[in-house]
This record gives structure tokens, sequence and C-alpha cells, in this order.
């Protein structure tokens, strides 16, 4: 490499390099004739502050002072391969302020230093200390469980103890039978713990009243308590001694007709048994009950039937030989007509069905009205075996 003199072109923009680094470049005076515009000065000022900057990426010329034999192709790849001495760190840029440049800096850049590498948090807090806070948090959690806990109790024992929470007040819904909503209310269902109460309990007391066919219960906080019930109707009177009571659908027996009401138009069977044990709670054959419906919905149809009461027997007496009712069952519905016979229907266990016997009973009236015969007793018991008696 050869040593060369720098032209002037370049010698006038370069000189400053051979001053001190701190030394500032006197600023040329312009002439009168020769006035730039201020974008061209700021260009000038920014061209001439890269020149003055050791970091500048503009050209510089160096004069060596002894000639130095460039390095081989091998060489120069072993040397970029090399990782840096030291890692480059190349802030964020940002814009030159008023302290730093001693003058007004609209234009140019300079580089901030990084900042420091957050650090972990708790790195810096010793193990002493994190297992104190460790072992500070676990007390904390078992105080706040015991917390709840005594919170929990409190509630509870206040709701067992209060008096606001015990029954105070009993709605009756579904009856105006004044007998019934007395049995409701002196079941002991008044003063309970509200949350104590056992629904299902007394919802079975209810149905086990016979005037009940099916209740509900239900609980409305603090202290109210609602009950639904929907009564059991009678369907047919039944009449044991000097007593009449009421049978429901299933063969209940509800209640005397005196505490029923609306049951004047209802059919009554009148139980002739010497030992029939018949009161309110009883449950008799509900296949018999509507059994009798039928009897009394079909029998005043035929001739010469009506009007008639409708017994129940346990046996009869046929000759000098004591024949029971009904083969099936221990007794008989008997029709017992104002003209002076009776008719043995027998009940719902027989084998022959209701409208055969009344048919057969139809055909005998009709036959006894043609020849003038005075009847006396009709078993229909038995099917085709038909027997009647004449009065003597």
């Amino acid at each position: 490499m050869t040593n060369k003199q720098p032209d002037r072109q370049n010698s006038r923009r370069y000189r400053y390099h051979a001053t001190d680094t701190g030394a500032r470049p006197i600023a040329r005076r312009r002439s009168v004739n020769q006035r730039a515009t201020d974008e061209n000065v700021q260009e000038h000022n920014v061209r001439r502050e890269r020149a003055a900057s050791p970091d500048s990426p503009g050209r510089r010329v160096t004069m060596p002072h002894e000639a130095v034999q460039p390095l081989s192709w091998s060489e120069r790849r072993e040397r970029f391969r090399q990782p840096p001495a030291s890692p480059s760190t190349h802030g964020r840029l940002v814009q030159r302020t008023l302290a730093q440049t001693g003058r007004p800096a609209p234009v140019g850049q300079m580089r901030v230093s990084r900042p420091l590498p957050r650090q972990r948090a708790g790195s810096s807090v010793p193990a002493r200390s994190r297992q104190t806070r460790r072992g500070w948090r676990f007390w904390r959690k078992v105080l706040g469980f015991f917390a709840i806990l005594a919170v929990v109790g409190g509630g509870i024992s206040f709701a067992l103890i209060s008096p606001a929470f015990h029954v105070q007040q009993i709605s009756i819904q579904g009856t105006q039978n004044a007998g019934l909503i007395a049995a409701v209310r002196h079941m002991g269902i008044q003063g309970q713990d509200i949350f104590l109460l056992n629904s299902s309990l007394v919802v079975a007391r209810l149905d086990a009243l016979p005037l009940v066919a099916s209740a509900d219960l239900g609980v409305q906080l603090p202290a109210s308590v609602t009950v639904t019930i929907q009564e059991r109707v009678p369907v047919l009177l039944w009449q044991a001694g000097r007593d009449i009571f009421g049978i429901g659908q299933d063969g209940v027996v509800i209640a005397q007709q005196s505490e029923l009401s609306a049951t004047d138009h209802l059919g009554l069977v009148v139980d002739k048994r010497p030992a029939s044990k018949v009161h309110p709670g009883t449950r008799l054959n509900a296949a018999d009950i509507a059994f009798v419906q039928q009897v009394f919905a079909q029998l005043p149809a035929i001739e010469d039937a009506a009007p008639f009461t409708l017994q129940y027997i346990e046996s009869i007496a046929q000759g000098k030989q004591l024949v029971a009712a009904n083969q099936a069952g221990s007794g008989s519905y008997v029709i017992v007509s104002v003209n002076g016979w009776q008719a043995y229907l027998g009940d719902a266990q027989n084998s022959t069905s209701l409208a055969n016997r009344l048919q057969e009973l139809r055909e005998i009236l009709s036959m006894a009205r043609q020849q003038h015969l005075q009847l006396a007793t009709i078993d229909l018991r038995f099917g085709s075996r038909v027997a009647y008696t004449l009065k003597p």
C-alpha cells in the first residue's frame, strides 16, 4: 500500500481528525451574498457531527507508518468465524436534547443505555424469609377454616334454637270440613322447628285420616306451613246398626253421614250381619262398592223391581239347612222389594256377570206377573241354575 497525499477536497473534509477530539471546528462566517437556507444548515451540521463522532460510519483516511501485509482469504474467514470478544449492545435511538448538545438540535440521534435486566420476583428474598412467609400462609388458611366453621356452626345453632324458625302459622287448603281442620291442627305441627320438620311423616299421617284422599305439605320460611288436602268423596251409604257411614270409591269408611254433606242422593246398603264392625277408617272391598253402584244404576229399569232396599247378609237359611250366602265370599247382597219378595244377587266375586243376573231377574218377574204368581225368594247366585220360591 503506497502513501498517497489526500487531495484538497478530502483534506478539507477530514481536517478535523488531526486536531483534538474534544475541540470543536470553527464555524464559517456566512457572507452576505451566500446565504444558505435553514435546511442546508441543518444538513451541514448533521454531516459535521457524524464526521466528528468516533462511531461515524463515514470514510476515514489514515496514514500508516509502515506497510502491513494484508490477511489471506483463509485467515479472514477464520477471523470472521470467531465470536466477538464482547457482545455489542445497541440501545434505543432517541433524539438529542439541549442539555446534551449545548444548543438546539432538532435533528440527530444518540444511543441510550440499556436498562438493567429484570430480576425474578422473590429471587432476592432469603430462604429463611420464604420459609417464614410459607408458614404464615399455612396458619392463615387454618385460621380461615376455623373461622368458617364458627360462622356455620353459629348459623345452625341460631336456626335450631331461635323461635323465629319454629312453625307459627298453619294454612289449610282444599277443605271446609271443620272436623278435618281441627284434626290437622292437633297433629303437633305447630311449634316444631321448621328445619327439623319431617314432611314425609306428616303427609303419611294426613293420608291415614279417613277424610283425606291425598295430602301435600309445603314449607315457607321462616315459620309458615301450608297443608293442601284433597277430601275423600263418599259414593255410597252404609248402615251398620243405627249408624250410617259414607263410603269412598276405594272402600274406605269415611265418616258418619251427619259429618258429611250432599249425601242424600246416595244409595244405602243395610248391613244385616250380627257381628258387623264398621267404623271410620275400615276398608271394605272396592270391587263390591263398584258392584253395588251398578246395582243401584241398573235395577230401577227393571219392571216391578222398584222400590227396593239393598241388604248385605252373611248367610241365609233355605229350608232346614244353613247355606252360605256366597261360595266365593262371606256375604251376599239381597234385593228386598216392597212387593214381598227377595232376590239374592251374591257379590262381585261371582262367576256370572251382573248383567246376566239382572236379566234372569227380569224374566222371572215378567213370568210371575203374567201367571199371577206370588214370589217369595229368587236365587241368582249360581248362573243358569236360577231358583225361586212362591209364597204359600
